[in-house]
């Protein structure tokens, strides 16, 4: 088989080498003519002939591969080595390497990329995705090189590493055509060694890799637009110049993307439709025999009607209070309605600094406005000022965001008429000529004043809330605790995040002071000034209502809390002159923010602090390697910022996130995905014990008839699986007394299995300590 197929290889290549050869002998026969004629004249003098050259074929480069009409996400990476040798990405990497076990091929990659660092230290990167249409690759990934010599020579690296980071199915072999059956195609079939699952194609300075089969044309489409020439691209790119990573979202070609495939599926589903509906009207009608129904005489005797007897009679459900009706209306209009998106996001993101600092543009045509935050359409932001909130907080904040909003706008937006939908059967209807009033007519109707003209005019752009820092549920944040009997004089030592506090700046501080406590008084609170206590604390006035509602008169600024205590705090740090203001950690990592803006928060180091307190506790659930890695982390504790500011290009959201907490977290959530042997027995027996007891509760108000059961009735009665008790490294009894039952888990081996031993009984309330493999009870402290 192998003589024959090499002597079918040697016809082949030996007829190939025939046609060039004679094609070179035809070549040389035409120019011989000419030739011959030249000698016999070469005394007369040939007429010039201007040769036309064709111009070269333009290379595609970084910056003309692809057209505006290809990916609505690119990606972009500058420096690509600088980045992979950098301290932050290494620091990053750190603890996904030690602690989460990632696949081989994620090891495989990383370590290849910091071999090759030096081929790439000064190229770009782009990844571009989410095709606009069918015709191009549903990823394009691109490296520039120096030139098209230094792409040469990597492209082999990159072929060695391809294969072992992406599975590659089972090699094929396409069926070669019998030399002996007549008229026979002796052209040899190329066996096919495999069907990558990806492409590697080198166009110049140019390596591009696809996940199928690439063609430069569809990417930059004759007469079309290049991406680079887009007017949005092009003032993103140039406004994050300076990042290491930049990052493109076209959302108006995600809508257009949108629209297309609807259409397309429309046309799908129509043309299916059509189909059927053919086929059924060729199909011919099977006749159909209809029974005609027995007529059956049926006596139905007649009853009187029912009267319900007094206890029959059902009461009336409660009317809802129309002021929380029309609260619950006006939150709910807040969010209301489509918000008006941007034409494009751009995105830079820093990685060198001692924070990781992220930008967001969002981005529109010449003369149009998007929503800042387009999820919330009626937040319309005022004109950019200099914020003041931070000289009426205290210097303690946990957490405040202030914002300036433009109050007339708000309320003209929230007060147009709504339309609603019915609902009838299974059908919803919208109903055109049926308008559902504005949020507001109900609370103007119940405060007897109008929004518009009595507490607009009085009311500034500014609007700030604080807040405790345990709002924050993830991350082991110490709850603060107050004093239930606070002194005035002693204010500073109250602990401070009690309650949030919402400050807002007034135009006309003493028409405020009279409209609101009118607008208590008939807020269901009829002679509520009756029972306000007052405190005098130097020229401010603090005002409480029976600790339902608490404000005073700072500076230009009207601050109110369900608590007194925060009120207070705030009053006594102003007139100490121990604001936010003047700390010198706010001062210092909101230096960065504009001097003019539209919004602000800050996160106080408390956030990290809390990082810095878990990472110290002694904690046996925690690895030597994470603490060791914690350790290097929690130096310093710094604040997150963030501000909101518009500079004429678009709207710019950017936020500084410090680099040690954001590893800290890193840290945490790898450890978390790949706990150890220990702290994996120990969370299987917390959930058998709380699955056991849920299992007790459902035999005693069910077979049991109010008695609990032994494990082998629950696994009898299949309520438990007997797995969940034999396995895991946790040896699990239940015993029952009398009306009671109690679970107890101990390690089979003490350290090796588990650390920690659980108790659990009739309430239902977990309960675990560290008893050297010894038995937990009811005196241990509950486990969350």
């Amino acid at each position: 088989m192998n003589v024959r197929k090499r002597t079918l290889e040697l016809m082949v290549n030996t007829m190939r080498y025939l046609r060039v050869l004679s094609a070179l002998l035809a070549l040389a026969f035409v120019w011989a003519i000419p030739a011959t004629n030249f000698a016999q004249q070469r005394r007369q003098q040939p007429r010039p002939v201007r040769k036309t050259v064709a111009p070269p074929a333009s290379v595609p480069t970084f910056d003309t591969i692809l057209s505006a009409g290809s990916y609505n996400l690119y990606f972009e990476v500058r420096n690509v080595g600088q980045l992979i040798r950098s301290n932050s990405v290494n620091e990053v990497l750190e603890p996904v390497l030690k602690l989460s076990d990632p696949p081989k091929e994620f090891k495989t990659f990383i370590k290849w990329l910091n071999t090759r660092a030096d081929d790439v230290m000064n190229s770009r990167m782009f990844i571009a995705t989410w095709p606009m249409n069918s015709k191009v690759p549903e990823a394009l990934i691109a490296i520039e090189f120096s030139s098209a010599e230094e792409a040469a020579k990597f492209e082999p690296q990159l072929n060695g590493l391809l294969p072992k980071l992406l599975s590659t199915p089972a090699p094929q072999e396409t069926p070669s055509p019998n030399p002996n059956a007549p008229n026979a195609n002796f052209e040899l079939k190329e066996k096919i060694e495999s069907n990558p699952n990806y492409y590697l194609k080198q166009v110049g300075a140019l390596i591009l890799i696809t996940p199928t089969p690439l063609n430069l044309k569809e990417l930059k489409p004759a007469r079309s637009k290049l991406l680079t020439e887009d007017p949005n691209f092009r003032t993103a790119r140039n406004r994050f110049g300076s990042e290491q990573l930049f990052a493109y979202l076209d959302v108006d070609g995600i809508t257009r993307s949108d629209q297309i495939r609807r259409e397309e599926f429309q046309k799908e589903v129509d043309a299916r439709v059509a189909e059927e509906a053919k086929q059924a009207a060729n199909k011919p009608a099977e006749p159909v025999i209809v029974e005609q129904p027995k007529e059956v005489e049926v006596e139905v005797p007649q009853e009187a009607p029912a009267t319900p007897t007094p206890e029959e009679t059902p009461t009336p459900a409660p009317t809802p209070d129309p002021m929380s009706m029309a609260l619950n209306s006006l939150g709910s209009s807040f969010f209301a309605g489509d918000g008006k998106m941007p034409n494009a996001v751009g995105f830079g993101l820093n990685l060198e600094n001692d924070s990781f600092d992220v930008r967001a543009l969002l981005l529109s045509s010449m003369g149009e406005k998007c929503d800042p935050i387009p999820f919330f359409p009626k937040l319309i932001l005022g004109a950019p000022l200099v914020p003041e909130s931070p000289s009426i907080l205290p210097a303690d904040t946990e957490l405040f965001a202030t914002v300036s909003l433009d109050f007339p706008q708000i309320y003209a937006a929230l007060s147009k008429p709504q339309r609603s939908n019915r609902d009838e059967g299974n059908e919803v209807r919208t109903v055109s000529d049926t308008d559902v009033a504005g949020p507001f007519a109900q609370i103007e109707k119940q405060l007897h004043i109008k929004i518009k003209d009595d507490v607009l005019p009085l009311l500034g752009n500014e609007m700030v809330i604080s807040l405790p820092m345990n709002v924050l549920e993830d991350g082991p944040i110490p709850t603060p605790v107050v004093n239930s009997q606070p002194n005035k004089n002693q204010s500073d030592k109250i602990a401070v995040g009690s309650a949030y506090v919402v400050g807002l700046s007034l135009r006309d501080r003493e028409g405020m002071r009279v409209l609101l406590p009118k607008i208590i008084d008939s807020m269901g609170f009829k002679g509520a000034s009756d029972f306000a206590q007052k405190e005098q604390h130097d020229n401010v006035e603090l005002v409480s209502y029976q600790n339902a509602l608490t404000y005073a008169f700072i500076d230009n600024f009207l601050v109110l809390s369900t608590d007194s205590n925060s009120v207070r705090h705030v009053v006594d740090s102003y007139l100490k002159h121990e604001t936010l203001a003047g700390e010198a950690q706010f001062k210092n990592y909101t230096r960065w923010h504009p001097r003019q803006l539209q919004g602000e928060i800050y996160i106080s180091p408390l956030l990290m602090e809390g990082y810095k307190k878990w990472a110290g506790q002694p904690d046996p659930s925690m690895s030597d390697d994470l603490r060791e890695i914690l350790s290097r982390l929690t130096l310093v504790a710094q604040p997150v910022s963030y501000a909101l500011s518009n500079d004429g290009l678009g709207t710019m959201h950017e936020l500084h996130i410090p680099k040690n907490l954001l590893l800290m977290a890193v840290a945490g959530m790898a450890a978390e995905s790949n706990p150890s042997p220990v702290v994996r027995n120990e969370r299987w027996a917390k959930t058998a014990v709380s699955m056991i007891a849920s299992a007790e509760i459902e035999y005693k108000s069910g077979k049991g008839n109010g008695s609990f059961a032994s494990l082998d009735q629950l696994i009898a009665e299949g309520l438990v699986e007997e797995d969940l008790i034999k396995t895991h490294g946790y040896k699990i009894d239940l015993m029952l007394v009398g009306d009671r039952f109690e679970i107890t888990a101990v390690p089979n081996e003490y350290g090796k299995t588990g650390r920690t031993s659980y108790f659990i009984d009739h309430s239902h309330v977990l309960r675990g300590a560290d008893h050297g493999g010894a038995t937990a009870s009811v005196d241990d402290n509950p486990i969350n």
